[in-house]
């Protein structure tokens, strides 16, 4: 999602318009919880829970991208958009004095709905940003697969082992026992072993099993 800048003046205005709105429904939410029956720090907290909803479900539906996440979201920021209007409006219409058993009764549920919903967005958003963040890392991987950046310790430095010299490792057995050592390691060649791990078994050197096999050969 492409991130958008707001002035600081557009800020202020934001801010100031939000909190004058907030302490207005705040009034009158406490109010109608108060008159439908819970104690004094009970209503002082039930607008808080209102209106706390609306401010999780608006940062949720802004900042997630399209998809099921964000339309969660939006169906949260409406839901809570909802129970205050009716809230307010009902502070306004019906008379002073204990409200309807079944304002009461919709007032208590409120808490523990909004609870629920709270948590399910919180794991629906965090979702919803690691596999932003996984594909992420994905998309970055790709890019730099062809030159892949290492740790320096994790470089390793390849050293050659040197060929051995002209004539160091010379035949000086006798004639039947290189004969049958040459017979042993095309043996073992054809059973599949690598020229050095033949080269153990018969007691010589890769570079005699590497010329005996290919004078075999030829």
């Amino acid at each position: 999602m492409k991130k958008v800048r707001v002035s600081r003046d557009d800020a202020a205005l934001i801010y100031a318009l939000g909190a004058a709105a907030l302490c207005l429904s705040y009034s009158a939410l406490a109010d109608i919880a108060a008159r439908a029956g819970l104690g004094d720090w009970q209503a002082a907290v039930w607008p808080l829970v209102v209106d706390g909803l609306i401010i999780a479900a608006t940062r949720a539906a802004v900042t997630l991208d399209a998809g099921p996440a964000r339309r969660y979201a939006w169906f949260l920021l409406w839901a809570a958009v909802g129970v205050s209007i009716a809230g307010n409006v009902a502070h306004l219409l019906l008379p002073p004095g204990p409200v309807h058993p079944g304002v009461a009764a919709a007032v208590a549920v409120v808490p523990p709905v909004a609870a629920l919903a709270l948590t399910h967005l919180a794991i629906v958003r965090a979702r919803a940003r690691a596999g932003a963040d996984s594909a992420s890392v994905e998309v970055a991987a790709d890019a730099d697969c062809d030159t892949p950046a290492l740790p320096a310790s994790a470089q390793l430095t390849v050293v050659p082992a040197p060929e051995p010299a002209a004539g160091a490792d010379v035949d000086d057995a006798p004639a039947d026992e290189r004969d049958a050592l040459r017979h042993r390691a095309r043996q073992l060649h054809e059973a599949g072993l690598s020229n050095y791990a033949i080269a153990d078994q018969i007691g010589r050197s890769e570079a005699t099993v590497r010329r005996w096999l290919a004078a075999s050969v030829a």
